[in-house]
């Protein structure tokens, strides 16, 4: 990206990645940087080098693989959940998470599919109904809620979700950006490789649980993060 925050892969050269130069100068209390954007006028987005801080967690964190050497900070997603349930879609996906990107896209195919399943009314008459959208990751589902993924104004309602076909081996890809990255804390690291994924957590606003474990309990608690 502009600011040098990809992998290796994707810089001009080292001298122009923001971080090969802080690990290079061991400037860095840990080899990662986590990314934190605001929901409201009431906070500010920032971006923290070295650590992540658990304030800004409303569940613990975990950590998923960098899954591909494209130079994004992408992962593996098993499967894509309405209200919790698995819909055996897109079973081998990849999604890049990437804070120079304003919206949410995936394939065609997929996004078509998921469409029809969540039954978007144009005329926003049943917006108050719908589902939550997840994305399984490892033993994790991580949830948007209806504001995230679809466009409500004065012209109707549609899936804000855009299409985006990348073929194997680095796609399927959806690519997760601002609207997933105001849900959900994000942590990379770079020695390790791999992405954290905390619930966020926003001034003045109550914590709905989105984060959600497989092996049966919510994420919930807002402690310090696993592993980091």
């Amino acid at each position: 990206g502009v600011l040098g925050l990809a992998l290796p892969q994707m810089a001009q050269g080292p001298e122009f990645s923001v971080m090969d130069r802080l690990l290079a100068s061991k400037s860095l209390k840990q080899p990662l940087f986590s990314v934190f954007l605001s929901d409201s006028d009431m906070e500010s987005s920032e971006i923290t080098f070295g650590d992540t801080k658990p304030e800004h967690m409303a569940s613990e964190m975990f950590w998923e693989p960098v899954s591909r050497d494209t130079g994004y900070w992408q992962v593996q997603i098993a499967d894509i959940t309405i209200d919790n349930k698995r819909q055996n879609l897109c079973s081998n996906c990849q999604v890049a998470v990437d804070t120079g990107t304003s919206q949410l896209a995936g394939p065609t195919d997929v996004i078509n599919d998921l469409a029809k399943r969540l039954d978007v009314q144009a005329d926003c008459s049943n917006y108050h109904n719908l589902p939550k959208l997840g994305f399984v990751m490892g033993d994790h589902v991580l949830n948007l809620l209806p504001q995230d993924y679809v466009d409500k104004g004065p012209d109707g309602c549609q899936v804000s979700l855009m299409p985006l076909d990348v073929p194997p081996p680095n796609g399927p890809l959806f690519i997760f950006g601002d609207p997933f990255l105001r849900k959900y804390y994000t942590a990379y690291d770079r020695d390790s490789r791999r992405v954290g994924f905390a619930q966020a957590k926003h001034m003045g606003m109550p914590v709905e649980e989105l984060l959600v474990s497989l092996n049966g309990a919510g994420e919930g608690g807002g402690g310090p993060p696993r592993g980091a």
